[in-house]
């Protein structure tokens, strides 16, 4: 009756030492296939830092969006100075239209067709809110290279109404843009 007894514990422990090792090694195998299963989407560990920076700042940059693609070429690739593409003037105002924006949530950052889109940032404490949409068309950073709308809104009860483009505002934000693009570029050019 011991030896039985004795003989079922061991088979008992066997079945329970192989089962731990089991355990073991399917949530081994598992890891590493997660591991393995997680898509490699940056070229470069600057990259990656970068495309989580904009998270954090809430930018809704489109995957391959030149602004993190260039970020191994140094600020002048960024702006695209370092590559001698057609672009290079663009990319300068395209970078500094962004840069005088970031302070507002934006919706759409397309650096390909040179649209950036806020939303709504309030002012006022929130009595007015103000939403833009800039476009850098040519690369010539003319008067006609940059359009800039300047939508402004005010809170009547609980509903907000439009009062339209602020024109003289929207001067004002697209001759900022030229005038920091152009020093920007002539800067570079020392």
């Amino acid at each position: 009756m011991i030896e039985q007894n004795t003989q079922f514990q061991l088979k008992t422990m066997k079945k329970l030492i192989i089962s731990a090792t089991l355990l073991i090694f399917l949530t081994s195998c598992a890891q590493i296939q997660a591991l393995q299963d997680e898509p490699e989407t940056y070229k470069s560990q600057e990259e990656k830092v970068l495309t989580e920076k904009a998270d954090d700042r809430d930018l809704n940059l489109p995957s391959g969006s030149s602004i993190i693609e260039n970020s191994g070429q140094g600020i002048l690739g960024s702006l695209g100075l370092g590559s001698g593409t057609n672009f290079e003037v663009n990319s300068i105002t395209f970078s500094v239209a962004l840069d005088k924006v970031g302070f507002m949530p934006l919706i759409s950052v397309d650096s390909t067709s040179g649209i950036i889109v806020t939303d709504w940032y309030s002012l006022d404490d929130g009595q007015s809110r103000i939403k833009m949409n800039i476009r850098v068309v040519d690369q010539e950073m003319t008067d006609e290279s940059v359009t800039v709308s300047l939508f402004t809104q005010y809170l009547d009860g609980d509903r907000w109404i439009d009062q339209g483009i602020n024109s003289e505002q929207s001067l004002k934000i697209k001759q900022s843009i030229l005038s920091s693009a152009r020093s920007l570029a002539i800067a570079s050019e020392l």
